[in-house]
């Protein structure tokens, strides 16, 4: 009687525990956008997603690449810091628009510097214009070269019709920009392990151009009333048909974390948004060990013409990867070379990895971690007669093999 109460009671916990939500289910935050994005810059690792492959308006989040595509000219020589461009009429018309005019540039030069700035901290869209005229002569011709270097970046659902971000009708050129949360997370990348100066700009609470203090459109920076510790940017995106956008990042404990909000309701939304990602990466995802400098693994690897036939490995650093807390610890993926006699210690013996799975996702064209292993302990060439004993011992194991294919009647008559 007793065994069956027992049963009964395991049978109710079974069935209430498979009726609650996990707890990594239940500490995912939530977003209300259209779609978004998580990762953490460090190790590549994607930590959330929702709707990321949705092809939305990222508004003035375009930005990005036209300051990106500036930046490479500076880089490349075809435009320097100092350098000075008077805005044309077109990019001046913008400047006379309601709504439009973040900056009320004058008809006089100003730096490639200030117009950059303005671009990326107040999200000027005259400034951005007059970059992408500066760099190609004019924002169509623009236009084909950030579409040719989204598909350099592998930027698959991304298309741009302008410099700025605008809907078609206030910039006046035809059609929308359209991208994913997914591609503006590999341009962000892109745009932060190549030139992360960057964030010298975006963190920037203010600009000053001629002689007026405008402020960030960022309201997540330090001293603004939505400050987040550890915010340095990145691009704020708004128009009627985009909604709210912002992408942000954030340091914290030598971590950087990098989030997409795109479609957001209002403009506390996208920050509250981004505030609960950001929450999410730091509190729920820790850096957890999965082998430590100088451990021996459980594989050893294979030797030929050894005194030994195999050899220990061992780590030559430290190995870790983001889990989320309560997700089971994943197993690494050995690959290990065959040696050959004589090796020393410390020599290459292979690699390991944390591979994708349930519990690790990286982002698109973003590579696992790997670790270079080596040799324990070193092995001398075996002796003359060792390997001729092995080679003949090898030699009848391939006759055994071969026997066992061959069937009983076959045997007979060979004999």
């Amino acid at each position: 009687m007793k065994a069956r109460y027992f049963i009964i009671l395991l049978t109710v916990v079974f069935v209430i525990q498979t009726m609650l939500p996990s707890a990594a289910s239940a500490a995912a935050p939530k977003v209300d956008a259209a779609s978004a994005m998580l990762v953490d810059v460090t190790t590549g690792q994607v930590l959330f997603a929702k709707q990321e492959d949705s092809m939305l308006q990222p508004a003035s989040i375009t930005k990005l690449m036209t300051a990106f595509l500036t930046r490479e000219a500076i880089e490349a020589g075809k435009l320097s810091w100092t350098q000075e461009i008077t805005p044309s009429d077109a990019a001046l018309a913008l400047t006379r628009k309601p709504g439009l005019a973040r900056i009320p540039l004058l008809n006089k030069p100003y730096t490639v510097k200030e117009l950059y700035d303005a671009a990326l901290i107040r999200s000027a869209n005259e400034a951005a214009v007059t970059l992408g005229e500066a760099v190609s002569g004019s924002e169509e011709a623009f236009v084909k070269e950030m579409n040719r270097r989204a598909d350099e970046l592998g930027m698959t659902q991304t298309t741009f019709a302008n410099a700025s971000g605008l809907d078609s009708e206030s910039a006046g050129l035809p059609g929308d920009n359209l991208t994913s949360a997914k591609d503006l997370m590999k341009l962000a990348i892109a745009y932060l392990t190549t030139y992360p100066e960057v964030l010298d700009v975006t963190k920037r609470a203010y600009v000053d151009v001629d002689g007026v203090r405008f402020d960030a459109t960022n309201r997540m920076l330090a001293n603004r009333d939505l400050a987040y510790p550890g915010m340095l940017g990145f691009k704020t995106g708004t128009t009627n048909e985009a909604g709210y956008c912002f992408i942000g990042v954030s340091t914290r404990d030598g971590r950087t974390v990098l989030s997409v909000v795109l479609g957001a309701t209002s403009d506390e939304g996208r920050y509250a948004a981004t505030k609960a990602l950001h929450d999410y990466a730091y509190a729920d995802f820790v850096m957890t060990p999965i082998l430590r400098m100088g451990e021996t693994i459980s594989k050893m690897a294979t030797v030929s013409q050894g005194e030994e036939e195999q050899v220990a490995v061992r780590t030559t650093n430290d190995f870790e990867v983001l889990v989320e807390k309560g997700r089971p610890v994943p197993e690494p993926e050995y690959d290990l070379l065959d040696l050959e006699a004589p090796i020393k210690a410390d020599t290459q013996a292979g690699m390991v990895t944390i591979d994708s799975s349930e519990n690790v996702r990286y982002l698109e064209g973003e590579a696992p971690p790997k670790m270079a292993l080596v040799t324990a302990e070193s092995v001398d060439t075996a002796s003359f007669l060792t390997r001729i004993t092995r080679a003949f011992l090898d030699f009848l194991d391939q006759i055994r093999l071969a026997l066992g294919k061959i069937s009983l009647v076959e045997q007979v008559e060979m004999l």
